[in-house]
């Protein structure tokens, strides 16, 4: 009882967080299920935490197609850079899908605490971005596709906080560079979700709770509350200054870092 309170309070905050900031939860859902998992269920930490990344990144399926839906409607996707970058996009997610399994829970770990304090850092520091004309080419467009969605993957997140700064860097408006990114992420969470369960069909574990390497409770009590936050807190974002969003986000990703390195 006390997991799903936690799940639900969590889903409640990290709704209210994505809507306010424009991001996803996934840097809030890995650590929440991960100590959940360790606490409630005495599930080994390595573990734990790969289920903690593949709860994340399948929450990305179910947030990620409402916000793909409600950004295309406002014509805020480009069609043509989601053709540019999905063929690196989905062989990384297929890869990192399949061998996350393999990787030590301590590294997924420290890689997480490490992408969260540099991100942190990144938007408190907040550099206005130089323009530049195009992006690269279609070839190290995927390359780059690729290893985005290989760290993502790893840290159990969309890629948004990846793929906006990088298309705004390239002269993206910054509104159809955040659609566009809810797009990618979506197919992140989708081909990294399916690896992910074939991974978990061969790996001979048995779980009752979990629908491959995925925590079902944590989907029914976490990440179904948070979308109703996600809309009703929306409009609260143009009530607040973007560099103060900013700075706060960067604040609730330094205390999940050091939280995880304490622990």
């Amino acid at each position: 009882m006390a997991e799903i309170i936690i799940f639900i309070f969590s889903g409640v905050f990290i709704g209210i967080a994505a809507g306010l900031f424009g991001l996803g939860g996934g840097l809030m859902i890995v650590p929440v299920v991960t100590y959940c998992l360790v606490y409630f269920s005495n599930t080994p930490f390595d573990q734990a935490i790969i289920i903690g990344v593949s709860t994340s990144l399948a929450s990305m399926v179910i947030t990620g197609a409402m916000a793909a839906y409600a950004h295309n409607r406002n014509n805020n996707v480009d069609h043509a850079l989601i053709k540019i970058f999905i063929p690196g996009l989905i062989i990384g997610s297929l890869t990192i899908g399949f061998f996350i399994k393999s990787i030590p829970g301590d590294l997924l770990k420290y890689f997480f605490i490490f992408y969260a304090f540099t991100i942190a850092y990144k938007l408190f520091k907040h550099q206005e971005a130089s323009k530049k004309s195009t992006l690269p080419n279609r070839l190290l467009s995927n390359v780059i596709s690729f290893v985005f969605s290989i760290i993502s993957g790893i840290v159990g997140i969309g890629g948004a906080t990846l793929f906006v700064p990088f298309l705004i860097k390239n002269n993206i408006p910054p509104k159809l560079a955040i659609g566009t990114s809810s797009v990618l992420g979506f197919f992140i969470g989708l081909s990294a979700s399916i690896a992910i369960y074939i991974g978990y069909l061969y790996s001979g574990l048995n779980n009752q709770e979990t629908f491959g390497f995925i925590y079902t409770p944590a989907i029914l009590f976490l990440t179904l509350p948070s979308l109703i936050f996600i809309k009703l807190s929306a409009g609260w974002l143009l009530k607040l200054d973007d560099l103060l969003i900013k700075r706060l986000f960067s604040l609730l990703l330094v205390i999940i870092g050091i939280m995880m390195l304490l622990n």
